[in-house]
């Protein structure tokens, strides 16, 4: 008898556990955005253009990973949207020019444009600040 009440004891325990849920898919919640593209010259003083940021690619990290979770692309208008996500903590980020490289030493410098993100409720929609995607 005592075996078997330890034995319920250690599988409740375990089942509670386990049920916690981490950052990532599987809820309700959600990160939206908008992505605004802007083209200037090479040493970045005179801006030629401006335009929403479509088809640009958007990343989101979940909670403490080291990689990247989800790759999407951004529609007509430069939204984005990642859906059914869980409570936790989330990095949303894409790729823009390294405006600080004025002098044009690497024109191929990037820098990560990144919002960190803590989803608190199930249901929560979370629209970010516009991200800037120099070019």
């Amino acid at each position: 008898m005592r075996t078997n009440s330890l034995f319920l004891i250690l599988t409740i325990i375990s089942i509670t556990v386990s049920c916690k849920k981490e950052a990532g898919v599987g809820g309700k919640a959600s990160i939206s955005g908008k992505i605004w593209y802007q083209e200037w010259n090479s040493n970045f003083t005179t801006l030629q253009l401006e335009r929403e940021g479509y088809d640009q690619d958007v990343y989101i990290q979940y909670g403490d990973e080291i990689s990247y979770g989800n790759r999407i692309k951004t529609s007509y208008n430069g939204r984005f949207e990642f859906n059914y996500l869980r409570p936790g903590k989330y990095k949303v980020y894409c790729y823009s020019k390294d405006p600080s490289d004025k002098d044009n030493v690497n024109p191929d410098a990037m820098m990560v444009v990144l919002d960190e993100i803590e989803i608190l409720e199930k249901e929560q929609k979370i629209e970010l600040d516009t991200m800037f995607v120099l070019n």
